[in-house]
Protein backbone atom coordinates (compact mmCIF):
# COMPACT_ATOMS: atom_id res chain seq x y z
CA UNK A 1 0.00 0.00 0.00
CA UNK A 2 1.05 3.84 -0.58
CA UNK A 3 1.14 6.07 2.41
CA UNK A 4 1.51 10.30 1.65
CA UNK A 5 2.07 11.15 5.60
CA UNK A 6 1.45 14.95 6.03
CA UNK A 7 2.58 16.16 9.14
CA UNK A 8 3.58 20.28 10.38
CA UNK A 9 6.70 19.08 12.11
CA UNK A 10 9.04 16.14 11.75
CA UNK A 11 12.36 15.59 13.70
CA UNK A 12 15.37 15.49 12.77
CA UNK A 13 14.30 18.55 10.96
CA UNK A 14 11.98 20.49 13.14
CA UNK A 15 10.03 19.60 16.17
CA UNK A 16 7.85 21.44 18.58
CA UNK A 17 5.85 18.15 20.33
CA UNK A 18 4.92 14.47 20.30
CA UNK A 19 3.80 14.97 16.81
CA UNK A 20 7.18 15.51 15.73
CA UNK A 21 8.63 12.41 17.15
CA UNK A 22 5.97 10.32 16.12
CA UNK A 23 6.38 11.59 12.42
CA UNK A 24 10.33 10.80 12.74
CA UNK A 25 9.94 7.53 14.23
CA UNK A 26 6.65 5.86 12.94
CA UNK A 27 7.15 6.02 9.21
CA UNK A 28 10.60 4.73 9.13
CA UNK A 29 9.09 1.73 11.28
CA UNK A 30 6.20 1.22 8.68
CA UNK A 31 8.66 0.99 5.95
CA UNK A 32 9.47 -2.13 7.79
CA UNK A 33 6.25 -3.98 7.23
CA UNK A 34 6.72 -2.88 3.32
CA UNK A 35 4.16 0.20 3.54
CA UNK A 36 4.92 2.36 0.82
CA UNK A 37 5.55 5.48 2.58
CA UNK A 38 6.88 9.41 1.82
CA UNK A 39 6.67 12.18 4.61
CA UNK A 40 5.13 15.70 3.83
CA UNK A 41 6.45 18.40 5.78
CA UNK A 42 6.58 22.35 4.93
CA UNK A 43 10.32 23.54 5.19
CA UNK A 44 11.28 25.95 7.65
CA UNK A 45 14.40 26.95 6.11
CA UNK A 46 16.56 27.24 3.02
CA UNK A 47 17.86 24.37 0.35
CA UNK A 48 17.30 23.81 -3.06
CA UNK A 49 14.13 23.06 -4.85
CA UNK A 50 11.38 22.25 -7.39
CA UNK A 51 8.49 25.15 -7.99
CA UNK A 52 4.90 24.89 -8.91
CA UNK A 53 2.04 27.21 -9.03
CA UNK A 54 -1.70 26.81 -6.57
CA UNK A 55 -4.73 29.59 -6.47
CA UNK A 56 -5.00 30.25 -2.80
CA UNK A 57 -7.20 33.28 -1.65
CA UNK A 58 -7.58 34.48 -4.95
CA UNK A 59 -3.87 35.29 -5.70
CA UNK A 60 -1.05 32.67 -7.62
CA UNK A 61 1.36 31.26 -4.69
CA UNK A 62 4.31 29.94 -5.49
CA UNK A 63 5.12 26.45 -4.26
CA UNK A 64 8.68 25.00 -4.24
CA UNK A 65 9.21 21.09 -3.32
CA UNK A 66 12.46 19.93 -2.02
CA UNK A 67 13.23 16.28 -1.62
CA UNK A 68 15.47 14.72 0.55
CA UNK A 69 16.69 10.77 -0.23
CA UNK A 70 15.10 9.02 2.31
CA UNK A 71 15.88 9.51 6.11
CA UNK A 72 15.73 6.02 8.01
CA UNK A 73 14.19 4.87 4.79
CA UNK A 74 11.98 6.97 3.99
CA UNK A 75 11.42 9.67 1.07
CA UNK A 76 10.86 13.47 2.79
CA UNK A 77 9.11 16.10 0.54
CA UNK A 78 8.98 19.25 2.30
CA UNK A 79 6.64 21.93 0.95
CA UNK A 80 8.50 25.40 0.76
CA UNK A 81 6.62 28.47 0.60
CA UNK A 82 8.29 32.30 1.65
CA UNK A 83 5.15 33.62 2.71
CA UNK A 84 3.48 30.98 4.96
CA UNK A 85 6.54 29.49 6.00
CA UNK A 86 9.44 31.42 6.45
CA UNK A 87 10.37 34.92 8.51
CA UNK A 88 8.16 35.14 11.34
CA UNK A 89 6.23 32.47 10.53
CA UNK A 90 9.75 29.89 10.08
CA UNK A 91 8.74 27.57 12.84
CA UNK A 92 5.63 24.98 12.83
CA UNK A 93 3.63 26.96 14.77
CA UNK A 94 3.23 30.81 16.27
CA UNK A 95 1.79 32.54 18.40
CA UNK A 96 -1.27 34.74 17.28
CA UNK A 97 -1.65 37.61 19.83
CA UNK A 98 -4.68 39.49 18.57
CA UNK A 99 -6.63 36.36 18.08
CA UNK A 100 -5.62 32.10 18.88
CA UNK A 101 -4.36 30.13 15.95
CA UNK A 102 -5.99 32.90 13.22
CA UNK A 103 -2.31 33.03 11.40
CA UNK A 104 -1.65 28.55 11.80
CA UNK A 105 -5.25 28.28 10.80
CA UNK A 106 -4.03 30.60 7.72
CA UNK A 107 -0.87 29.02 6.95
CA UNK A 108 -2.05 25.12 7.84
CA UNK A 109 -4.88 25.51 4.94
CA UNK A 110 -2.68 26.94 2.68
CA UNK A 111 -0.51 23.56 3.35
CA UNK A 112 -3.44 21.58 2.85
CA UNK A 113 -4.21 23.51 -0.93
CA UNK A 114 -0.50 22.39 -1.62
CA UNK A 115 -0.86 19.26 -0.90
CA UNK A 116 -3.64 18.41 -3.41
CA UNK A 117 -0.94 18.60 -5.94
CA UNK A 118 1.17 15.65 -4.64
CA UNK A 119 -2.44 13.55 -3.60
CA UNK A 120 -3.62 13.46 -7.27
CA UNK A 121 -0.61 11.70 -7.89
CA UNK A 122 -0.82 9.21 -5.52
CA UNK A 123 -0.81 7.29 -2.90
CA UNK A 124 -3.53 4.90 -1.42
CA UNK A 125 -3.64 6.79 1.81
CA UNK A 126 -3.43 10.26 2.51
CA UNK A 127 -2.50 10.18 6.57
CA UNK A 128 -2.90 13.55 8.73
CA UNK A 129 -1.88 14.57 12.40
CA UNK A 130 -4.21 16.92 14.11
CA UNK A 131 -6.13 19.53 13.09
CA UNK A 132 -3.70 21.07 11.14
CA UNK A 133 -4.89 19.15 7.90
CA UNK A 134 -8.21 18.62 8.56
CA UNK A 135 -9.17 21.15 5.57
CA UNK A 136 -7.36 18.91 3.36
CA UNK A 137 -10.04 16.08 3.90
CA UNK A 138 -12.25 19.23 3.09
CA UNK A 139 -10.74 20.03 -0.10
CA UNK A 140 -10.05 16.50 -0.85
CA UNK A 141 -14.20 15.66 -0.67
CA UNK A 142 -15.00 18.37 -2.39
CA UNK A 143 -12.33 17.47 -5.23
CA UNK A 144 -14.27 14.23 -5.17
CA UNK A 145 -10.69 12.66 -4.40
CA UNK A 146 -10.94 8.88 -3.61
CA UNK A 147 -7.76 7.92 -1.65
CA UNK A 148 -9.11 6.67 1.87
CA UNK A 149 -8.19 8.97 4.86
CA UNK A 150 -6.33 8.47 8.21
CA UNK A 151 -6.36 11.06 10.33
CA UNK A 152 -3.99 10.42 14.16
CA UNK A 153 -5.52 12.71 17.13
CA UNK A 154 -2.33 13.32 19.18
CA UNK A 155 -4.04 16.35 21.75
CA UNK A 156 -7.42 16.65 21.09
CA UNK A 157 -7.56 20.35 22.86
CA UNK A 158 -6.43 21.48 19.83
CA UNK A 159 -8.74 21.39 16.98
CA UNK A 160 -7.62 24.82 15.15
CA UNK A 161 -11.30 26.64 15.61
CA UNK A 162 -11.98 29.96 14.02
CA UNK A 163 -14.61 32.64 14.44
CA UNK A 164 -16.96 32.64 10.92
CA UNK A 165 -16.39 36.09 11.15
CA UNK A 166 -12.85 36.38 11.40
CA UNK A 167 -12.91 34.01 8.31
CA UNK A 168 -14.82 36.21 6.18
CA UNK A 169 -13.00 36.06 2.92
CA UNK A 170 -10.62 33.21 3.26
CA UNK A 171 -9.96 30.25 0.24
CA UNK A 172 -11.17 27.93 3.53
CA UNK A 173 -14.80 29.33 3.11
CA UNK A 174 -15.95 27.78 0.42
CA UNK A 175 -15.76 24.21 2.24
CA UNK A 176 -18.56 26.16 5.04
CA UNK A 177 -20.35 27.39 2.32
CA UNK A 178 -20.66 23.72 0.82
CA UNK A 179 -24.14 22.63 1.63
CA UNK A 180 -22.72 19.23 1.97
CA UNK A 181 -19.69 19.19 3.71
CA UNK A 182 -20.15 22.97 5.16
CA UNK A 183 -21.84 21.20 8.54
CA UNK A 184 -19.02 18.51 9.40
CA UNK A 185 -17.01 21.63 9.41
CA UNK A 186 -18.69 23.65 11.96
CA UNK A 187 -18.01 23.80 15.92
CA UNK A 188 -20.61 21.60 17.67
CA UNK A 189 -20.96 24.51 19.89
CA UNK A 190 -23.09 27.10 17.56
CA UNK A 191 -23.16 29.82 19.77
CA UNK A 192 -19.52 30.11 18.82
CA UNK A 193 -20.48 30.82 15.37
CA UNK A 194 -17.11 28.86 14.75
CA UNK A 195 -15.65 26.12 12.39
CA UNK A 196 -13.79 23.56 13.73
CA UNK A 197 -10.67 21.94 11.45
CA UNK A 198 -10.37 18.81 13.33
CA UNK A 199 -13.96 17.98 13.63
CA UNK A 200 -13.59 18.46 9.88
CA UNK A 201 -10.95 16.08 9.64
CA UNK A 202 -12.38 13.54 12.11
CA UNK A 203 -16.18 13.54 10.12
CA UNK A 204 -14.85 12.58 6.91
CA UNK A 205 -11.79 10.30 8.31
CA UNK A 206 -12.05 6.68 6.95
CA UNK A 207 -10.53 5.73 10.38
CA UNK A 208 -9.06 8.19 13.35
CA UNK A 209 -6.46 6.76 15.85
CA UNK A 210 -5.35 8.23 18.70
CA UNK A 211 -1.56 7.48 20.41
CA UNK A 212 -2.88 5.32 23.12
CA UNK A 213 -5.83 2.72 23.55
CA UNK A 214 -7.10 4.85 26.95
CA UNK A 215 -6.97 8.14 25.17
CA UNK A 216 -9.40 7.08 22.57
CA UNK A 217 -11.88 6.11 24.88
CA UNK A 218 -12.18 9.45 26.85
CA UNK A 219 -12.08 11.28 23.97
CA UNK A 220 -15.53 9.87 23.61
CA UNK A 221 -16.58 11.14 27.33
CA UNK A 222 -17.57 14.77 28.05
CA UNK A 223 -15.14 16.86 29.89
CA UNK A 224 -15.24 17.51 33.51
CA UNK A 225 -13.63 20.49 34.89
CA UNK A 226 -14.42 19.96 38.26
CA UNK A 227 -12.75 16.40 38.24
CA UNK A 228 -9.69 17.73 36.37
CA UNK A 229 -11.06 15.17 33.33
CA UNK A 230 -10.49 16.93 29.56
CA UNK A 231 -12.53 13.90 27.88
CA UNK A 232 -13.15 15.04 24.40
CA UNK A 233 -13.75 18.71 24.57
CA UNK A 234 -16.43 19.28 22.93
CA UNK A 235 -15.95 16.49 20.37
CA UNK A 236 -16.92 13.56 22.24
CA UNK A 237 -20.14 12.98 20.04
CA UNK A 238 -18.25 13.15 17.20
CA UNK A 239 -15.66 10.78 18.59
CA UNK A 240 -18.53 8.53 20.49
CA UNK A 241 -19.83 8.20 16.86
CA UNK A 242 -16.77 6.83 15.52
CA UNK A 243 -16.04 4.38 17.76
CA UNK A 244 -19.04 3.23 17.33
CA UNK A 245 -19.01 2.66 13.99
CA UNK A 246 -15.30 0.85 14.44
CA UNK A 247 -13.44 3.83 13.38
CA UNK A 248 -11.73 4.84 16.35
CA UNK A 249 -8.40 2.93 17.29
CA UNK A 250 -5.80 3.18 20.14
CA UNK A 251 -2.69 2.91 19.61
CA UNK A 252 0.25 3.18 22.01
CA UNK A 253 3.06 4.78 20.48
CA UNK A 254 6.52 3.54 20.38
CA UNK A 255 10.26 4.89 22.08
CA UNK A 256 13.56 4.45 20.33
CA UNK A 257 15.89 2.62 22.91
CA UNK A 258 19.66 2.59 22.72
CA UNK A 259 19.95 -0.18 23.36
CA UNK A 260 17.64 -2.99 24.13
CA UNK A 261 17.25 -4.69 28.05
CA UNK A 262 19.65 -7.62 28.77
CA UNK A 263 21.00 -8.33 32.61
CA UNK A 264 23.99 -7.03 31.95
CA UNK A 265 22.78 -3.43 30.85
CA UNK A 266 20.69 -3.12 34.09
CA UNK A 267 23.32 -4.00 36.45
CA UNK A 268 25.29 -1.02 34.36
CA UNK A 269 22.03 1.33 35.07
CA UNK A 270 22.01 0.67 38.51
CA UNK A 271 25.75 1.35 38.79
CA UNK A 272 24.66 4.78 36.60
CA UNK A 273 21.68 5.05 38.67
CA UNK A 274 23.62 5.11 41.94
CA UNK A 275 26.18 7.84 40.03
CA UNK A 276 23.88 10.62 39.18
CA UNK A 277 21.63 9.77 42.24
CA UNK A 278 25.17 11.40 44.07
CA UNK A 279 25.18 13.92 41.61
CA UNK A 280 21.94 15.21 42.35
CA UNK A 281 22.06 15.08 45.77
CA UNK A 282 24.91 16.99 46.45
CA UNK A 283 22.36 19.88 45.69
CA UNK A 284 20.49 18.97 48.50
CA UNK A 285 20.54 19.59 52.45
CA UNK A 286 19.73 15.71 52.98
CA UNK A 287 21.78 13.53 50.49
CA UNK A 288 20.14 10.44 51.58
CA UNK A 289 16.62 11.48 51.57
CA UNK A 290 13.74 9.78 48.81
CA UNK A 291 14.43 12.25 45.60
CA UNK A 292 11.32 12.87 43.13
CA UNK A 293 11.98 14.33 39.82
CA UNK A 294 9.82 16.28 37.68
CA UNK A 295 11.07 16.65 33.89
CA UNK A 296 8.64 18.42 31.36
CA UNK A 297 7.01 21.64 30.42
CA UNK A 298 5.55 24.64 33.01
CA UNK A 299 2.31 24.36 31.50
CA UNK A 300 -1.27 23.59 33.11
CA UNK A 301 -1.63 19.88 31.17
CA UNK A 302 2.05 19.15 33.02
CA UNK A 303 2.12 21.05 35.72
CA UNK A 304 -0.83 22.93 37.00
CA UNK A 305 -1.85 20.02 39.54
CA UNK A 306 1.11 21.30 41.65
CA UNK A 307 0.23 24.56 42.04
CA UNK A 308 -3.10 23.84 43.26
CA UNK A 309 -4.21 24.93 46.55
CA UNK A 310 -5.19 22.60 49.21
CA UNK A 311 -5.84 23.88 52.94
CA UNK A 312 -4.08 27.37 51.52
CA UNK A 313 -1.05 25.55 50.70
CA UNK A 314 0.25 24.46 47.03
CA UNK A 315 0.53 20.41 46.50
CA UNK A 316 4.02 21.16 45.42
CA UNK A 317 4.36 22.61 48.85
CA UNK A 318 2.39 20.09 50.81
CA UNK A 319 4.51 17.25 49.30
CA UNK A 320 8.08 18.99 50.24
CA UNK A 321 6.48 18.91 53.68
CA UNK A 322 7.08 14.86 53.85
CA UNK A 323 9.93 14.49 55.76
CA UNK A 324 12.56 13.04 53.65
CA UNK A 325 11.33 14.15 50.30
CA UNK A 326 13.76 15.72 47.77
CA UNK A 327 12.30 17.44 44.77
CA UNK A 328 14.31 18.25 41.58
CA UNK A 329 12.63 19.79 38.61
CA UNK A 330 14.35 20.87 35.30
CA UNK A 331 11.49 22.83 33.21
CA UNK A 332 10.64 25.79 31.30
CA UNK A 333 7.12 27.13 30.46
CA UNK A 334 4.43 29.42 31.32
CA UNK A 335 5.79 32.79 33.21
CA UNK A 336 3.62 32.06 36.71
CA UNK A 337 4.65 28.82 37.05
CA UNK A 338 8.43 29.73 36.70
CA UNK A 339 7.97 32.51 39.10
CA UNK A 340 6.03 29.69 41.61
CA UNK A 341 8.84 27.47 41.32
CA UNK A 342 11.47 30.60 42.26
CA UNK A 343 9.56 30.67 45.07
CA UNK A 344 9.33 27.38 46.48
CA UNK A 345 13.21 26.60 45.28
CA UNK A 346 14.58 28.46 48.19
CA UNK A 347 13.71 25.62 50.41
CA UNK A 348 16.49 23.02 51.06
CA UNK A 349 14.60 20.21 49.59
CA UNK A 350 14.10 21.47 46.32
CA UNK A 351 15.93 22.74 43.01
CA UNK A 352 14.45 24.29 39.78
CA UNK A 353 16.10 24.72 36.53
CA UNK A 354 14.31 26.88 34.73
CA UNK A 355 15.76 26.04 30.98
CA UNK A 356 15.68 23.47 28.36
CA UNK A 357 18.60 21.61 29.86
CA UNK A 358 18.79 18.33 27.62
CA UNK A 359 21.95 16.92 30.06
CA UNK A 360 20.20 18.19 33.55
CA UNK A 361 17.00 16.42 32.19
CA UNK A 362 18.69 13.43 31.86
CA UNK A 363 20.43 12.92 35.37
CA UNK A 364 16.85 13.87 37.12
CA UNK A 365 15.82 11.04 35.06
CA UNK A 366 18.56 8.46 35.80
CA UNK A 367 19.51 9.84 39.36
CA UNK A 368 15.59 10.43 41.18
CA UNK A 369 14.04 7.67 42.79
CA UNK A 370 10.36 8.20 41.28
CA UNK A 371 10.03 10.91 38.33
CA UNK A 372 6.87 12.64 38.58
CA UNK A 373 3.98 13.04 35.87
CA UNK A 374 0.74 14.76 37.81
CA UNK A 375 -0.83 15.51 33.87
CA UNK A 376 -4.30 17.01 33.93
CA UNK A 377 -4.70 14.60 30.76
CA UNK A 378 -2.15 12.64 28.13
CA UNK A 379 -2.60 11.13 24.79
CA UNK A 380 0.28 8.98 24.85
CA UNK A 381 3.19 10.70 27.14
CA UNK A 382 7.16 9.85 26.89
CA UNK A 383 8.40 10.80 29.73
CA UNK A 384 6.82 7.47 31.35
CA UNK A 385 8.73 5.40 28.98
CA UNK A 386 12.43 7.43 29.13
CA UNK A 387 12.77 6.86 33.04
CA UNK A 388 11.84 3.47 33.17
CA UNK A 389 14.19 3.25 30.71
CA UNK A 390 16.45 4.58 33.03
CA UNK A 391 15.34 1.94 35.98
CA UNK A 392 13.57 5.24 37.69
CA UNK A 393 9.46 4.13 38.59
CA UNK A 394 7.20 6.97 37.30
CA UNK A 395 4.54 8.44 39.77
CA UNK A 396 1.75 9.06 37.31
CA UNK A 397 -1.80 10.31 37.06
CA UNK A 398 -4.06 7.45 35.97
CA UNK A 399 -5.23 9.03 32.62
CA UNK A 400 -4.81 8.50 29.56
CA UNK A 401 -1.61 6.95 27.86
CA UNK A 402 -0.35 6.51 31.19
CA UNK A 403 -2.88 4.11 32.37
CA UNK A 404 -1.57 1.84 29.20
CA UNK A 405 1.96 2.26 30.01
CA UNK A 406 2.66 2.11 33.62
CA UNK A 407 1.36 -1.09 35.57
CA UNK A 408 0.41 0.09 39.12
CA UNK A 409 2.70 -1.60 41.70
CA UNK A 410 0.37 -3.13 43.73
CA UNK A 411 0.61 -5.65 40.97
CA UNK A 412 2.93 -8.21 40.83
CA UNK A 413 4.23 -6.61 37.45
CA UNK A 414 3.94 -3.66 38.53
CA UNK A 415 6.17 -0.75 37.12
CA UNK A 416 5.09 2.45 38.99
CA UNK A 417 2.80 4.12 41.03
CA UNK A 418 -0.45 6.54 40.76
CA UNK A 419 -3.00 8.17 41.49
CA UNK A 420 -6.98 9.70 40.41
CA UNK A 421 -9.79 10.75 42.01
CA UNK A 422 -13.29 11.64 40.91
CA UNK A 423 -13.39 15.14 42.49
CA UNK A 424 -10.52 17.97 42.81
CA UNK A 425 -9.98 17.29 46.21
CA UNK A 426 -9.43 13.35 46.11
CA UNK A 427 -7.03 14.10 43.08
CA UNK A 428 -5.04 16.84 45.03
CA UNK A 429 -4.96 14.47 48.37
CA UNK A 430 -4.31 11.05 45.99
CA UNK A 431 -1.58 13.00 44.04
CA UNK A 432 0.06 13.98 48.18
CA UNK A 433 -0.50 10.28 49.51
CA UNK A 434 0.55 8.54 46.03
CA UNK A 435 4.36 10.15 46.91
CA UNK A 436 4.30 9.27 50.71
CA UNK A 437 3.08 5.64 49.68
CA UNK A 438 6.71 5.11 46.91
CA UNK A 439 8.15 6.45 49.55
CA UNK A 440 7.30 3.98 51.70
CA UNK A 441 8.09 1.07 49.51
CA UNK A 442 11.35 2.61 48.90
CA UNK A 443 12.35 3.30 52.36
CA UNK A 444 10.62 -0.13 53.60
CA UNK A 445 10.61 -2.52 50.96
CA UNK A 446 13.57 -2.15 48.97
CA UNK A 447 13.70 -5.51 47.13
CA UNK A 448 10.00 -4.92 45.77
CA UNK A 449 11.35 -1.25 44.83
CA UNK A 450 14.20 -2.80 42.98
CA UNK A 451 11.38 -5.38 41.51
CA UNK A 452 9.44 -2.24 40.31
CA UNK A 453 12.44 -1.09 38.44
CA UNK A 454 13.31 -3.81 36.68
CA UNK A 455 10.02 -4.57 35.77
CA UNK A 456 9.52 -1.30 33.89
CA UNK A 457 12.79 -1.73 32.47
CA UNK A 458 11.69 -4.52 30.62
CA UNK A 459 8.85 -2.90 29.52
CA UNK A 460 9.18 -2.79 25.73
CA UNK A 461 7.55 0.05 23.93
CA UNK A 462 8.52 -0.90 20.16
CA UNK A 463 7.84 1.27 17.25
CA UNK A 464 7.56 -2.29 15.17
CA UNK A 465 4.90 -3.50 17.69
CA UNK A 466 3.00 0.15 17.18
CA UNK A 467 3.90 -0.08 13.05
CA UNK A 468 1.91 -3.79 12.91
CA UNK A 469 -1.14 -2.14 14.55
CA UNK A 470 -1.01 0.85 11.76
CA UNK A 471 -1.59 -1.59 9.42
CA UNK A 472 -3.95 -4.31 10.59
CA UNK A 473 -6.15 -1.93 12.89
CA UNK A 474 -5.77 1.21 10.91
CA UNK A 475 -4.66 1.18 7.17
CA UNK A 476 -6.19 -2.38 6.15
CA UNK A 477 -9.99 -1.13 7.46
CA UNK A 478 -9.10 2.38 5.89
CA UNK A 479 -8.70 0.48 2.68
CA UNK A 480 -11.26 -1.80 3.10
CA UNK A 481 -14.27 1.18 3.89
Amino acid sequence: MEVLYLTAECKPFWKAGGVGDVAGELPPALAKQDVDIEIVTPWYGQVQFSDYAVEFNNQSESIELISQPEVDGVPVTFVKNAHYFEGEYGTPYVHSPDIPFKDDILRFSFFSEACLHLIKKKPDIVHINDWVLGYLFGRMEMEKLKQKRVLTVHNVGYQGIISRDVNDGWSIQAIDQDDRIGPLFADPRPEWNSVNALRLGLELSDHVNTVSTTYAKEMCLPENPGAFFEGGKGLDETAARLAGEGLLTGITKGFNYNAPPTDTAFDEFLTQKAAARAELSAGFKDRNGFFLGFVGRAVEQKFGLLVETLDGQSVLERILDIPGVNVAVVTTGLPEYESFLRHVSSRPNCTATLAFDRERARSISLGSDVVLMPTLFEPCGIIQMESMSCATPPLVRWTGGLVDAVIPHTESSGTGFGFAGDTRVEVLENLINSVVDAKRVFDEEPERFHTIQRNGYDTPFEWSASAEQYVSEVYEPALRA
